[in-house]
């Protein structure tokens, strides 16, 4: 039996077929579209879903979504990183689609990928930290899911870290997401190259076309650049405040990293766990950038007590 999960995030829509142990097949990552507006993202999803719809038949599709979700009812409350909001998502995407759609944070999502498929499979008390265009994550204690009031624990990125900071999309002021998101990373690049631009990592970014993305930094960093390295200083030392915080609160067995920037391996993780409190306790998913996508394609079964998955949404009081 195959599964079709989608992850919407503000950049990217990462889309696969899952199969009954979690393993992702046919997995492809499209442009989101946010500059188009509302109408593209939703051309971009529903593209997205039919060209995984046409390599096998399912019986429903379950979305992942950055912002506040009211899952029962399929609505997109909120997104700062995308432009709906109060949108009645499933109603649209079913009836364009022909068949159930079911949608939910994509943190949370991810949050179910790492226990069906990932590191939650292992430990009843885990954190889950998604870092990406913001930064999300989950919450699992006593082998439970927290959810907590209207379902919105877990927005890590919205604590503060930086008193009279940096002004965020929520209407906070110094919230972690503006200091250790790859899009923080991504600004402090570019400030940077502007700041020294003689550097070769101001050179890298010419040479490019202005085009900033989140490797950029460490690739001229690799290269021997001295600004680059600075900058990943500086962010690691954002990223390992956030990650001391929540090991403080909640005393977990782990925290599990989810996000495309984990991708750089040691040459970030080093400079993030020198400076973590606990740094046993950091780890990267292993569900290469997919676990949003695999707990996401799981949705459609989460209140069949028959489903092989139903164990894993159960959740405090």
């Amino acid at each position: 039996m195959m599964r079709l999960g989608v992850d919407l995030g503000g950049t990217a829509i990462k889309s696969g077929l899952v199969d009954e142990n979690g393993e992702v097949k046919f997995h492809e990552t499209l442009p989101t579209h946010t500059d188009g507006g509302a109408d593209a993202v939703l051309d971009a999803l529903i593209d997205a879903c039919r060209r995984q719809l046409a390599r096998a038949d399912v019986h429903a599709v379950g979305i992942g979504m950055p912002g506040t979700v009211d899952a029962e009812h399929g609505v997109l409350v909120r997104a700062s990183n995308l432009p709906l909001s109060d949108f009645p998502l499933t109603q649209v995407l079913s009836k364009r689609l022909g068949l159930p759609v079911y949608l939910e944070n994509d943190a949370n999502c991810a949050l179910y990928g790492e226990i069906f498929a990932g590191a939650g499979r292992d430990s009843d008390n885990f954190l889950m930290v998604t870092v990406g265009t913001g930064i999300g994550g989950g919450i699992r204690l006593g082998g439970k899911i927290h959810l907590g009031m209207e379902n919105r624990a877990g927005e890590f990125g919205h604590m503060i870290v930086v008193m009279d900071g940096r002004p965020c999309r929520c209407g906070r002021i110094g919230c972690w997401e503006q200091y250790a998101s790859a899009t923080a990373l991504c600004r402090m690049t570019r400030e940077a190259a502007d700041n020294f631009p003689e550097s070769p990592l101001a050179q890298r970014i010419r040479e490019a076309a202005g085009v900033v993305d989140g490797r950029t930094a460490f690739d001229a960093a690799r290269a021997g650049c001295s600004v680059a390295d600075a900058v990943l200083e500086t962010y690691a030392k954002h990223l390992s405040v956030g990650l001391n915080n929540l090991t403080a609160i909640f005393r977990p067995d782990r925290i599990v990293l989810v996000g495309g920037i984990f991708r750089e391996g040691e040459y970030l993780l080093s400079r993030v766990r020198e400076r973590c409190t606990d740094p046993q306790l950091i780890e990267v998913s292993a569900l290469n950038g997919q676990a949003g996508l695999i707990g996401a394609s799981l949705l459609p079964e989460r209140l069949d007590p028959a489903s092989p998955v139903y164990r894993i949404f159960q959740y405090t009081k």
